[in-house]
């Protein structure tokens, strides 16, 4: 069976080729398909399927992607898990001539055609921190709203929106790989060193195996086996490492309760955050705080 290959003039305006999606059915199950626009994709909420160049992807609030026209993908709900996902479907004509400053960064994104090398292409995908996600959020609403009612000028919005959007994606990807000059070029380093410094810079929050997977550009069975080789610990561990470590930080610090600091350095369940906790230093973290604790 062909694989479905959506095009603009079926599936946007001509006049205004740009449109906003929300997805909340968990019934969701899109077969793989492309598209000749550019598709930007935004988890609002819960948790889906994600299969994206040949790698499925648990994905969760924060996490955003690119989609380039004849990138084959699809979206589907997990076991009736609820969750939110917006789109945006749009030319890249629209923004191309504002992208020309992000040479190294964005604007490859919309200058690969569909006939060229996938491999070539940069990393898709994003997490977006918790400070950034309000904002992110507030432009997808500005969008909405916008194409919604549709008032004179709401094409200058939209597109005002959207670059925004793209500014702040650009500015996330150059955090990411942001490092001092001291430090060897990207590419001379190893991809388990790039995921655990993905881990050390977003420890607080839910990394799927499956992210650090496509970080280091590995089939994730493969990325597992190779993360336990060259760290001695599972992906698992290390993350609750980090974790730990900044938690008994923040206790050493007394400025935060025991649950506050749990959710804040990424455990959704104290009881989770406490045996994880007594695991690593052999005491909770009640007894922690009441040894190390700042005593005024």
């Amino acid at each position: 069976m062909e694989m479905p290959y959506f095009q603009s003039k079926d599936m946007l305006s001509k006049d205004f080729p740009f449109k906003i999606i929300r997805h909340t059915n968990m019934e969701l199950k899109q077969p793989l398909h492309v598209h000749e626009y550019v598709q930007i994709a935004y988890v609002l909420g819960g948790v889906c399927n994600h299969q994206l160049r040949g790698k499925s992807l648990m994905v969760n609030r924060g996490d955003i992607f690119i989609i380039l026209p004849g990138i084959e993908h699809s979206l589907s709900a997990i076991e009736d898990k609820p969750f939110e996902i917006v789109l945006l479907d749009f030319m890249p004509f629209l923004v191309r001539e504002e992208l020309k400053p992000f040479a190294e960064t964005l604007q490859p994104f919309f200058q690969q055609s569909r006939h060229e090398d996938t491999a070539a292409l940069h990393q898709p995908w994003l997490h977006i921190d918790n400070s950034k996600q309000p904002l992110v959020e507030q432009l997808l609403q500005d969008i909405q709203d916008e194409l919604e009612h549709r008032e004179a000028g709401y094409e200058y919005s939209v597109r005002t929106s959207l670059i925004k959007l793209l500014i702040l994606i650009d500015r996330e990807y150059r955090r990411l790989w942001r490092k001092p000059a001291s430090r060897p070029a990207l590419a001379d380093q190893h991809p388990i060193d790039e995921v655990k410094r993905y881990v050390y810079n977003n420890y607080s929050q839910d990394i799927p195996l499956e992210h650090g997977a496509l970080i280091a550009n590995m089939a994730p069975a493969y990325f597992s086996h190779m993360f336990k080789k060259e760290t001695g610990q599972t992906f698992i561990d290390f993350m609750n490492e980090v974790r730990i470590e900044r938690a008994m930080e923040l206790i050493r610090r007394d400025s935060h309760t025991i649950t506050q600091i749990g959710f804040q350095v990424g455990f959704h369940h104290l009881s989770h955050f406490i045996r994880t906790f007594k695991k690593r230093t052999g005491i909770t973290p009640t007894e922690y705080k009441k040894t190390f604790g700042h005593n005024p």
